[in-house]
C-alpha cells in the first residue's frame, strides 16, 4: 500500500479533481485544482483551521482524475459532489465566503455576482465555492451573447460597445436583437448554470436554425462555433462521469513499473489503422488522461500516402508524423506514452517518424494483438505480461478503443463512397 506521502509526491502539476477517502474507502471530500500537486499538498501544511484539521485526520487514501482544463475540472467537481455527496464538502462550507450568481429582472437581464440574496425578482444560483462564479461567467460569455455593461436601465445608442465587437454581446442598446430573441439567450443561461448542458445545447441549435432560416449566415456561423464548444464540454464531461467508478491510478502505476518509466503515464495516445485491401485507408488517435478516455481530443486521419496498398507500417509512419510534426503538435498536449497497434514493424516506423519531427516521447511501444506482446522502440526485448496484470488490462482497453474508433471512421467513409 502506497503511503499518503508517496501519493502526494506522485500527484501531477496538472488540472483535475481529487478525492479524499477514509479508512473504509468512502469518499469524504472532493475538490478541483489547477495544479493537483500544489492544491492537495496545501492541506498537509501546519496551522490549519479546526474543520480542515478534522478532515485531514480522517484521510487514509487520495485519488484523482486528470482533466483537459481547469474549467473541465470545475464542471466535473460539481457533478461528482452531487453523485457522491461527500460528508466534508457540506461540513466545510461557509456560506458567508461563497457568492451567488444573479440573473437580473430587467428587459435586458444581466448576469452578476451577488454576496446576498434579495427579494427583487431576480433569479439566483448558488452559493458557489471559490472562484467557480468567475469560471461560470467566462463560460456564459463564450456561449450566450447577453449584455455585460452596468447600466440599469439600458439606454439606446447608435454604436454598441466593445463587447459587441468581440462577439460577447448581441447589442440590445443599438437595436441589434429583439426582446424575444434575448429571452432565448437567458433561457439557455439558466439551463447551463443549472447543469442541464444538453437542453442548453438545444437552445443554441434553435438559435442557429433561426438565423439560418432568416439567411443570416454570419449569425448562424457564430452559433455553430459556440455549439462546438459546448459539445466538446458535454462529451468530455460524460466520458469522465460515466467511467466505471472513481479512476484509481493503480493501473497507471502498473504500466509505469512494467515499462520501467520514470513517471506515471498520465496522458497516453494510441494509434490504429483501418482499411480493406488497401481501400479507404484511415487512422485513428485516441487519448486517455489519468486512465480515462478524453474523447474531445480524439482525432481521425485520412491516409494520403498510400493508394491501393494495404501497408499498416507506412500508414503508421504517416499518421505519427502528421500528429507530432504538423498543426496538431501545437494544438494538443504531448503525451507521456505513445502506443501503436502492432509489432516491431509499426514501432520502427513510428520511431522513424518521431525522429524526423524532432519530438522524443518518454516511451514508445507497440501492442500486438495476437499474443498481446509489448514491443519497445529501444533495445529491450519484447514483453509479455500476465493476462491479469493491471498494466495489460489498461493498455488493451486503450488499444481496443483506438481500433473501435478507426473501424467506425472507416465504415462511415466507405458508406459515404457508395453514394458518391
Amino acid at each position: 500500500m502506497i503511503s499518503l506521502e508517496e501519493k502526494l509526491k506522485q500527484l501531477p502539476n496538472k488540472p483535475g479533481v481529487y478525492f479524499f477517502k477514509d479508512r473504509i474507502g468512502t469518499v469524504i471530500y472532493i475538490g478541483k485544482a489547477k495544479s493537483l500537486r500544489k492544491r492537495v499538498s496545501s492541506y498537509f501544511k501546519p496551522n490549519l483551521d479546526i474543520k480542515t484539521s478534522i478532515l485531514i485526520s480522517r484521510i487514509r487514501d487520495i485519488d484523482f482524475i486528470l482533466t483537459a482544463s481547469e474549467l473541465d475540472a470545475l464542471t466535473l467537481e460539481n457533478d461528482l459532489i452531487k453523485k457522491y455527496m461527500p460528508r466534508y464538502n457540506i461540513l466545510l462550507r461557509d456560506d458567508k465566503n461563497y457568492p451567488y450568481l444573479k440573473l437580473t429582472k430587467e428587459q435586458w437581464p444581466r448576469l452578476l455576482i451577488s454576496r446576498r440574496k434579495e427579494k427583487d425578482g431576480a433569479i439566483y444560483f448558488g452559493r458557489f465555492q471559490g472562484a467557480m462564479v468567475k469560471e461560470i461567467i467566462r463560460l456564459v460569455k463564450k456561449l450566450f451573447p447577453i449584455r455585460w455593461c452596468k447600466e440599469s436601465p439600458l439606454r439606446k445608442r447608435e454604436q454598441p460597445c466593445l463587447f459587441y465587437r468581440i462577439g460577447a454581446c448581441s447589442g440590445p442598446c443599438a437595436g441589434n436583437i429583439t426582446p424575444t430573441e434575448y429571452k432565448q439567450y437567458v433561457k439557455g443561461i439558466v439551463l447551463l448554470i443549472r447543469g442541464k448542458l444538453t437542453p442548453a445545447l438545444k437552445e443554441l441549435n434553435l438559435e442557429m436554425k433561426r438565423a439560418s432560416d432568416k439567411q443570416d449566415y454570419e449569425k448562424a456561423a457564430y452559433f455553430r462555433d459556440r455549439i462546438k464548444k459546448l459539445e466538446k464540454m458535454i462529451e468530455g464531461r460524460e466520458s469522465l462521469i460515466n467511467a466505471p467508478g472513481i479512476q484509481s491510478h493503480e493501473n497507471l502505476e502498473a504500466i509505469k513499473t512494467a515499462l520501467k518509466m520514470e513517471e506515471l503515464p498520465q496522458r497516453i495516445e494510441c494509434f490504429d489503422i483501418s482499411n480493406i485491401q488497401g481501400s479507404n485507408i484511415v487512422a485513428s488517435m485516441v487519448v486517455f488522461v489519468g486512465g480515462t478516455p478524453l474523447k474531445a481530443e480524439y482525432r481521425k486521419f485520412n491516409i494520403y500516402g498510400l493508394h491501393g496498398k494495404p501497408n499498416d507500417v507506412m500508414a503508421i509512419y504517416e499518421v505519427i508524423k502528421r500528429r507530432y510534426g504538423g498543426a496538431l503538435s501545437k494544438e494538443l498536449s504531448y503525451p507521456d506514452l505513445v502506443m501503436v497497434d502492432g509489432g516491431a514493424g509499426q514501432v520502427s516506423a513510428a520511431k522513424k517518424a518521431l525522429e524526423e519531427t524532432g519530438y522524443k516521447p518518454k516511451t514508445l511501444i507497440g501492442l500486438a494483438k495476437k499474443e498481446e506482446t509489448i514491443y519497445f522502440s529501444d533495445e529491450r526485448a519484447p514483453l509479455l505480461l500476465p493476462i491479469q496484470s493491471l498494466a495489460i488490462k489498461l493498455l488493451q482497453r486503450i488499444r481496443n478503443e483506438a481500433h473501435r474508433f478507426a473501424i467506425t471512421f472507416h465504415r462511415a467513409k466507405r458508406l459515404k463512397g457508395l453514394f458518391n
